[in-house]
């Protein structure tokens, strides 16, 4: 007899943190695994926290910052296991603009947490689908007017 396999179906949200410094975007990312995996703060929303809420809490949880949600970027899904669990999991991204704090990694959940110019957090991050995500918005930075890009300041 065939044993049937479980699957569990989760939910988080993150954000890709802006801020300009003299006209130059970077991005907060956070290291896992022995810095050794870089990606964008995310995590998992509390019992009646909305996505949105979600991301700007575990953006300030994870890497010490203050960020405003300024649009929904993507929804994400992938699978892994856990045990002999199967997860699959929907995470949806907001572009978000750093508004203060400091750098201060929550080291219970996180390796590291940096700030990197926009191009060189394309290359450090671990994970396509988030990298795509980036390199959507490397692609926005270049055609944005000063206006835009001063909503990062």
């Amino acid at each position: 007899m065939e044993q049937k396999k479980s699957v569990r179906v989760e939910r988080s949200s993150g954000g890709l943190v802006v801020r300009s410094d003299e006209g130059r975007p970077y991005v907060a990312m956070i290291a896992t695994r022995g810095k050794t995996r870089w990606g964008l703060p995310k995590g998992a929303a509390n019992g009646g926290e909305t996505q949105e809420a979600a991301a700007v809490r575990e953006v300030k949880e994870e890497t010490g910052l203050d960020a405003e949600i300024l649009s929904h970027l993507d929804t994400i899904e992938y699978f892994f296991r856990a045990g002999e669990m199967l997860i699959h999991k929907f995470v949806d991204f907001y572009l978000m603009a750093f508004r203060g704090g400091e750098m201060e990694p929550q080291l219970s959940e996180v390796d590291d947490a940096a700030w990197f110019p926009l191009a060189q957090a394309v290359e450090r991050s671990s994970f396509p689908s988030e990298k795509k995500i980036l390199e959507r918005f490397l692609a926005s930075w270049d055609g944005m007017s000063e206006g835009e890009r001063r909503r990062f300041s």
